[in-house]
């Protein structure tokens, strides 16, 4: 850390050896100084390894969680967005009431940066429920800002929220937006509802989207990256094995598998543990 203090670079293999290497308790005792570094790339740098630490010894979680939140209050936007995004890579249990304390500090004000993230963070967490609704309802809260607030609440099963999610996206026409920017939104929430319409597009026979395979010209069914999107929090849901270099005709038989095993379990499972 002293090395890259000095001159910026960094070492990658070292800091492999680092991330496996230390114990969570050893790595955070050791690097604690350089939380509070006068320079902001080196601030960055130590929360990025207590972080990737954590996450690939899985251990010290919970420790983890609430050095990236204090560091949430740091004065360096890049800081905080880098710190923010790590935390939505945790699991719910990882969070204790100290970290949900400092989530809630974040939320009093619309007035810091990257203020939709701690939202949608909250709301992934079950938080703060008050403050976003008396937001939400604020009459100088603009529609964007409506819209994350009210994901954030609808996540938290607020009926109203979930009501006000649905009705902004169930006329839009099907395309390469709606799947890049509606159904990720949808599938945040978690909610019977949200992921239902998700399914409806899956189930399509249209082929209104593209691929995001740069050689393949042609238009496909959206469905494609629709099952993608849902596999990761659909319990028992028929996932690809990537590792294959699958032509399109097997995507078009897993398409109909998945389509078929929603229509045979309508009550499937959501899973509500991860952002």
């Amino acid at each position: 850390m002293r090395e890259f203090s000095r001159t910026g670079m960094a070492d990658y293999k070292k800091e492999q050896e680092i991330v496996a290497g230390y114990t969570s308790e050893n790595l955070t005792n050791e690097i604690s100084p350089f939380y509070n570094d006068s320079v902001a790339l080196v601030r960055q740098k130590a929360y990025y390894l207590t972080y990737k630490n954590a996450i690939v010894r899985n251990e010290g979680r919970g420790n983890a969680v609430n050095i990236l939140l204090k560091g949430c209050f740091d004065n360096d936007n890049g800081v905080v967005y880098q710190n923010v995004s790590f935390l939505k890579e945790f699991n719910r249990a990882d969070f204790d009431t100290q970290a949900l304390d400092l989530l809630q500090a974040k939320l009093t004000s619309q007035r810091i940066a990257h203020y939709k993230e701690f939202v949608l963070l909250a709301g992934f967490l079950g938080t703060g429920k008050n403050i976003l609704y008396q937001k939400f309802i604020d009459p100088g809260t603009n529609e964007k800002q409506k819209w994350y607030l009210s994901l954030a609440l609808a996540r938290m099963g607020n009926p109203e929220n979930i009501s006000y999610c649905m009705n902004k996206v169930r006329n839009l026409p099907i395309n390469d937006n709606v799947v890049d920017y509606v159904v990720p939104d949808l599938v945040y929430i978690r909610q019977k509802e949200s992921i239902d319409f998700c399914i409806s597009i899956l189930n399509g026979e249209e082929k209104l989207c593209h691929s995001l395979n740069p050689d393949v010209s042609e238009s496909i069914h959206c469905g494609f990256r629709i099952m993608d999107i849902l596999s990761p929090i659909i319990e028992g849901m028929p996932v690809l094995d990537e590792s294959l270099n699958l032509s399109n005709a097997d995507y078009e038989k897993h398409l109909a598998k998945v389509r078929q095993w929603f229509a045979s379990n309508p009550n499937y499972i959501i899973k509500y543990s991860t952002f």
